[in-house]
């Protein structure tokens, strides 16, 4: 009994010992991981540097450093999913980001231009980076705010395929741009050949695809690729071809 009290009175005075030491040191360092960089690059080390104020914070105690409103401050940023902000007791300001994934970059009837993730989080485009992602266009009214997600249910149409090209090498260069004509029919554009694919709405997505895969590789080599001038997909379980 005697020995396990005298274990607690230690830890407890450790544990004393480390937050005296930690409310007086020095902040020296910051080390900043970006998560998810291989294929976004819309942050880098020198914007949340600038973001956090870094140069107010080096030299400064550890214990005045807010974490919890840097985290924020790095959260209110549109192309930034999740933040984690915390210290130690080297002096050293750890910050790690994760950043939102492009699906498609939209181009509305108004000529402006912004992105979309995977979950439907609507993302401004940014001076320095350009994401090679699918283009959506035509007759789409919805605009870009802060903190704003997909309103619209043909905007929501093209977000699920842009999400499906998007796990798909094969439709990754295959597909072009998703245009939504003035009645608000959503075609593909294909980047073999001029073939007009018209999608229909987002049911039987997978399926439509699939059809759509079996075309390409099963009947456009036998025919040509310039005998068709469109692809309807819009019925269940059909692919209609119109020839030129």
């Amino acid at each position: 009994m005697v020995m396990w009290c005298l274990l607690i009175a230690g830890v407890i005075l450790l544990f004393l010992m480390i937050g005296k030491h930690k409310k007086n040191e020095i902040c020296s360092a910051i080390k900043i991981q970006i998560k998810n960089s291989e294929n976004n690059h819309f942050i880098d080390t020198p914007f949340v540097l600038e973001c956090i104020h870094a140069d107010q914070i080096i030299g400064s105690k550890i214990s005045s450093i807010a974490v919890d409103e840097l985290e924020l401050e790095l959260k209110r940023n549109s192309h930034i999913k999740n933040a984690e902000v915390y210290t130690d007791i080297s002096g050293t300001l750890f910050i790690s980001i994760w950043q939102r994934n492009a699906m498609a970059r939209v181009i509305n009837n108004a000529g402006e231009s912004f992105y979309i993730d995977e979950e439907n989080f609507k993302m401004p485009v940014s001076e320095n980076y350009t994401a090679r992602v699918l283009v959506c266009s035509g007759n789409i009214n919805e605009k870009c705010t802060k903190s704003d997600t997909i309103n619209s249910n043909t905007l929501k149409t093209c977000a699920c395929i842009a999400q499906y090209v998007h796990k798909s090498s094969f439709w990754v260069s295959t597909i072009e741009q998703i245009f939504v004509t003035s009645d608000s029919v959503i075609v593909l554009v294909s980047k073999l050949g001029d073939l007009k694919i018209i999608f229909g709405d987002s049911n039987d997505i997978e399926s439509k695809f699939n059809k759509l895969y079996t075309f390409y590789t099963e009947v456009l080599p036998k025919t040509g690729w310039e005998k068709y001038s469109s692809i309807d997909l819009s019925f269940k379980n059909q692919l209609i071809a119109k020839r030129k």
